[in-house]
């Protein structure tokens, strides 16, 4: 009996971080992840937001979840973004065809009479290629009509009518100075895709984005069977990408008590989740 009531005692002593660290061999590998997204800034600075915690914690590795650097090889058109992807390689000559998750991220941003924008051609290249691709190596595509910033539009409502992205912009930065007019009072177009504005929208957005998921996957319902990413603005496949960002983040976070315990109590992170799995539906985020 004593002897059981030391193990008892014993169990109940504090629990370092090493108690946390993760044994070799008693768990499935992180599933690692490469992007190469058309924006070298905004978007890849959103990616990075929903990885922080397992950066900062430091439960990924340095190549677990990578986001391909522009100078690899410039360009911002879609086929580029896409080439970029194929062209990787890292110190360690791990390829992009080496990683579980291969993404890119793209917008149709149709062309515009004063410059910019991408033709039809390249968008629709881009698609068909990485769809050649993925009947060997699952290359998935993340796109959006017209631009990255539906999505971050659909937090707020659902939108079914064609939108560019001017006004998309336009109708985002005063959604956002509505929901928060301090943090968001000398926001315009050509802050919203710093990495500063990024993070400080995704702070901010983070507790809606259940309802930008839910609102992404009914417009694509909505044309049915018969979508084309070209040419049906608005539409976004964002959304998916971002569930399985997150159901990453989710598996490793939440695994065991242990490890929700570890970041909850992380003060470089600051930041506590209640995570909910339904089904097959990826999550809820609430901030306690």
């Amino acid at each position: 009996m004593a002897r059981r009531k030391e193990e008892n005692n014993n169990h109940k002593k504090e629990l370092t971080k090493d108690n946390y660290k993760r044994q070799s061999g008693t768990r499935d590998r992180i599933p690692d992840i490469i992007i190469s997204c058309e924006d070298t800034v905004s978007t890849p600075e959103y990616l990075n937001l929903i990885f922080e915690t397992l950066i900062k914690a430091k439960k990924i590795t340095q190549d677990s979840f990578i986001i391909v650097p522009d100078d690899v090889l410039k360009g911002t058109n879609p086929s580029k973004v896409l080439e970029r992807l194929r062209k990787y390689k890292n110190s360690n000559s791990k390829r992009y065809k080496d990683f579980q998750h291969k993404w890119i991220v793209i917008d149709r941003d149709i062309e515009r009479v004063n410059g910019g924008g991408h033709t039809s051609a390249d968008f629709n290249k881009a698609i068909q290629s990485a769809k050649n691709i993925k009947q060997d190596l699952n290359v998935e595509v993340a796109y959006s009509n017209d631009s990255f910033e539906l999505w971050y539009l659909l937090h707020f409502d659902y939108i079914c009518t064609a939108i560019l992205r001017d006004e998309l912009n336009t109708r985002l930065i005063k959604n956002l100075k509505e929901k928060n007019p301090t943090k968001f009072r000398d926001l315009d177009k050509k802050k919203i895709k710093t990495k500063e504005y990024t993070k400080l929208i995704y702070e901010e957005l983070l507790e809606l984005q259940p309802a930008a998921i839910r609102n992404a996957k009914k417009l694509l319902e909505s044309y049915r069977g018969s979508h084309n990413p070209e040419s049906d603005n608005p539409s976004t496949t964002v959304y998916e990408l971002v569930e399985l960002l997150n159901k990453i983040v989710l598996n490793c976070i939440s695994h065991d008590k242990q490890n929700v315990q570890i970041f909850q109590n992380n003060q470089t992170i600051n930041k506590s989740y209640k995570c909910t799995l339904t089904n097959m539906e990826l999550y809820q985020y609430e901030i306690l």
